[in-house]
């Protein structure tokens, strides 16, 4: 937009009939730009009282003052120095911030054409220590997960209705009190077998004499069985490190009643080296409705005294 301007005016610009001599086109930087310059720049004034006064006391005691730009030569020192040290820092901070939000490890060859040495040692020390968390954390799963049985219902189970027929089991071994450490109140009830606890201590289980005998559980409900579990002491927390007195080599039978002829349902074999409670699977093809199991016991672990039972379970498919 053409405009006349009184300074040039008063400066002779404009010709006797008003028509400008020179033309130009302002535009909002040009017009912001000269007023920015249009404006008087204020000074400092160096011979300020305070300064004076300081400048002499310190004359008095000899010191020289500090100078007057202390400020800029701080921030300039920052911008020089601490910014550029700054950066490589939060980038780093940054790489590992996504290594982890993405759940993988950083390569040592994205910083390798760097040549800092001390990075990639940084890094692989980083990504060692990474899989070692990795794998103890799977660890950890791995003992918390519960197993299969624990989430199925036990129809071997006392407080839901289960029992022990005495009359089609072996008799109970008699000992005496303390016998090696065991027992030391007598025999234990063979009802503890099927209390379905999670926790076992030594010397709470049910023995019967030899190494071979059974034990017969009227279930609670009339099922297909389709798997047992065995539970006994691990040798970790036996007195005698050892668990000879454990059943080794067994047998299923269910049957349909109390005085039905009983129907083999498979041989298994006790791990004494393995897990507390160990499950085993029942082939319930052609398998019976059951209303009582038994547990036939054909050898234990070395002990020809004694057998001991801690903890039978059993479970299955309710009959339709």
């Amino acid at each position: 937009m053409i405009r006349k301007s009184s300074r040039l005016e008063s400066s002779g610009y404009y010709s006797s009939d008003g028509l400008p001599v020179i033309s130009y086109k302002e535009t909002p930087y040009r017009k912001l730009w000269t007023r920015i310059r249009a404006q008087p720049r204020p000074r400092r004034v160096a011979t300020d009282v305070k300064i004076t006064v300081r400048r002499s006391e310190f004359a008095m005691v000899g010191v020289s003052p500090a100078p007057a730009r202390r400020g800029r030569r701080g921030l300039r020192l920052a911008r020089l120095y601490l910014i550029p040290l700054c950066i490589p820092v939060f980038w780093i901070l940054c790489e590992l911030l996504i290594g982890q939000m993405t759940d993988g490890t950083v390569s040592p060859n994205s910083i390798s054409g760097r040549g800092n040495e001390l990075l990639e040692e940084f890094y692989s020390k980083f990504n060692e220590l990474k899989a070692r968390l990795n794998s103890y954390e799977e660890l950890i799963r791995k003992d918390e997960k519960e197993p299969m049985w624990a989430n199925v219902p036990n129809y071997a189970l006392e407080s839901a209705g289960a029992s022990v027929l005495c009359s089609a089991s072996s008799p109970p071994h008699k000992i005496k009190p303390g016998f090696f450490g065991y027992f030391r109140r007598g025999a234990v009830r063979s009802r503890v077998v099927i209390e379905g606890k999670s926790e076992l201590q030594p010397g709470n289980c049910w023995a019967f004499g030899g190494a071979r005998g059974n034990l017969t559980v009227a279930l609670s409900h009339p099922v297909v069985v389709t798997s047992v579990t065995l539970g006994h002491v691990a040798k970790s927390i036996s007195p005698t490190g050892d668990i000879p007195h454990a059943p080794k080599e067994f047998s299923i039978y269910g049957l349909t009643s109390a005085n039905s002829p009983a129907i083999k349902l498979g041989n298994f074999k006790y791990n004494r080296n393995g897990l507390s409670f160990q499950n085993f699977r029942v082939s319930d093809k052609g398998s019976p409705v059951s209303t009582h199991v038994t547990l036939r016991v054909e050898s234990n672990w070395g002990d020809p005294t004694y057998t001991c039972l801690y903890s039978f379970k059993v479970h299955g498919r309710l009959a339709s």
